[in-house]
């Protein structure tokens, strides 16, 4: 018997809290790059790229939220034991 299933159920939370403050601050990478690539973006007032910067209002509390339930579910994974065989 093989513990698969406790396997992935530790997984999947290490995964979600990895990958949310990636997207917590994906949009300010993104203005970065769009930045670097077209650098009178920096001083124009109706760039895309500078106004890439005020999506982190919307991104920043997703990321948190999605850290906090990778979080809540790690320490349920930890709590619960594996299945002796």
């Amino acid at each position: 018997m093989t513990n698969k299933p406790v396997q992935k159920s530790k997984t999947a939370p290490l995964v979600l809290m990895c990958l949310a403050p990636l997207f917590a601050v994906s949009p300010l990478i993104v203005a970065a790059i769009g930045v670097r690539i077209s650098p009178e973006c920096a001083v124009a007032p109706n760039c895309s790229a500078g106004a890439l910067a005020y999506f982190i209002l919307l991104t920043v509390p997703i990321g948190l939220v999605v850290f906090i339930i990778g979080l809540i579910m790690l320490l349920r994974a930890k709590r619960t034991k594996s299945p002796k065989s």
